[in-house]
């Protein structure tokens, strides 16, 4: 009597559509997540850098009209506020990195330059709101009366930013550099040029 040989009949596990349900309903909530967390940090990071321009001074300092065309020392300087909240305690003093007499005597003030008070801190103004300006006369201490044909200065700023009141949270200071140069018609002038330079 032969046997006949019979097939196994072994089935592969198959997926059912459950399985593949429930996969889904799991790879679901991860991009939902996801795509919260990056929403999030983005969102962070624009606020972040929102705070950061607001409370960001920009204050710009520059050569105005020159009370004595023989005296580049009565120079009026402006200093104006370009940012979005008011700066007060604004006070400047100058230094000097050198300077060229009318005799051509040149003179070195110090080996660092601009490391130095050539003037005292002079108040400017106590409060400066956005969009405004004020002005003050450039401070030589002793130089008022010398005559010089050249010189590398800088105007050395200082102000509080922002205060939470009644509070002052720091002072700012800052270095804007200008160097005296005689045109072809005889004048001289002022003309800011780069601190690193």
């Amino acid at each position: 009597m032969k046997h006949r040989k019979t097939k196994s009949n072994k089935r592969k596990p198959s997926v059912t559509k459950s399985s593949k349900n429930d996969t889904q309903k799991l790879k679901k909530p991860f991009i939902k997540r996801f795509c919260t967390f990056i929403y999030c940090f983005f969102a962070l990071m624009a606020t972040a850098a929102t705070i950061f321009i607001s409370i960001n001074p920009r204050v710009y300092v520059y050569p105005s009209i020159s009370l004595d065309p023989n005296n580049p020392a009565y120079t009026v300087f402006i200093v104006r506020n370009e940012g979005y909240l008011a700066i007060s305690d604004v006070k400047f003093s100058s230094s000097l990195k050198h300077i060229k007499y009318a005799s051509g005597v040149p003179y070195v003030i110090a080996d660092k330059p601009y490391d130095n008070r050539f003037s005292d801190p002079k108040q400017v103004s106590r409060v400066i709101v956005p969009g405004e300006e004020a002005s003050e006369i450039l401070t030589f201490s002793g130089m008022e009366n010398n005559q010089f044909e050249n010189a590398d200065i800088a105007v050395r700023l200082s102000f509080r930013p922002f205060r939470l009141w009644p509070f002052s949270l720091y002072v700012k200071e800052e270095l804007h550099r200008f160097e005296l140069k005689t045109t072809r018609d005889g004048q001289r002038y002022w003309f800011p040029q780069p601190i690193h330079k």
